[in-house]
């Protein structure tokens, strides 16, 4: 048996493999490491031990347990790091499409911490399909705010939101690194975003984006153009989020609608 001593190791001691089971080994620590992983004895950025000394303390070969690795890395839990190891992934944010949150909302219904860095803000003139958008006069002018969105202290997202000028006249006085632009909006100027649609896709990031949001290499990232509408429904905000392709996810919940396919069907 490996001496608990070992770094990294003592983590894994209240792990048991049962040899005679139906389950097959590498499953059994499969399960077991991923149990370890949600509930955060094993934290985002911990390196797991070597393959030898996993091996020694399980007592199994090498091949089942990079039959649990492997698992464990389809699943993207953990990520194999040339120098480094095996190291513990950061579990995506997975935006749930029936909830309407600003970023600093989502982050904080997870316990996280949100930031922004402000990298410009601008009030300028709008394109002519922004301009459609918000129904808005010649030279009528929009806000738009571009920050990097932080999440514990860690880059997750760049987001540009273009806002008119004429639903938050002065916004330029407000703090956008220290305070969410919903709260601001809703306590200051009365206002109230109560519905958005979404438009998600893949993409590779630019060099500039990569740089910003410190991107691992070959790590793609996913586009989201957001349209939001107040609660009389008026439109309130454009906004493009740019996130990490590593570190987001998205969940669409769909109903089957049995009488619009059948007329489907049928025409």
């Amino acid at each position: 048996m490996v001496d608990m001593s070992t770094p990294n190791i003592a983590p894994f001691s209240s792990i048991r493999i049962d040899k005679d089971a139906a389950t097959p080994i590498y499953l059994q620590i499969a399960e077991a490491i991923g149990s370890l992983l949600a509930s955060g004895v094993l934290p985002p950025g911990y390196v797991l031990p070597p393959e030898r000394v996993l091996c020694e303390h399980f007592g199994i070969s090498r091949m089942t347990l990079r039959q649990a690795m492997s698992l464990l890395d389809r699943e993207g839990l953990i990520n194999s790091r040339r120098g480094i190891g095996t190291v513990v992934k950061h579990s995506r944010l997975r935006k749930q499409h029936q909830d309407f949150r600003s970023f600093s909302e989502e982050i904080r219904e997870r316990g996280g911490r949100p930031e922004s860095r402000l990298i410009s803000f601008e009030l300028t003139i709008p394109t002519t399909s922004v301009r459609d958008f918000f129904e808005l006069r010649e030279r009528q002018k929009v806000y738009e705010i571009q920050r990097v969105r932080l999440s514990d202290g860690e880059p997750l997202a760049l987001e540009l939101a273009s806002i008119p000028e004429h639903l938050c006249p002065g916004l330029e006085r407000f703090d956008f690194a220290r305070n969410s632009l919903y709260q601001i909006v809703e306590q200051s100027y009365g206002l109230r975003p109560e519905t958005c649609s979404e438009e998600i896709s893949a993409q590779i990031p630019s060099s500039e984006q990569r740089k910003l949001l410190t991107l691992p290499i070959r790590t793609a990232v996913l586009v989201v153009n957001r349209k939001t509408y107040m609660d009389d429904g008026r439109p309130f905000e454009l906004t493009r989020s740019i996130y990490r392709g590593d570190r987001y996810s998205s969940i669409v919940h769909s109903v089957r609608n049995k009488k619009s396919i059948l007329k489907t069907q049928s025409s």
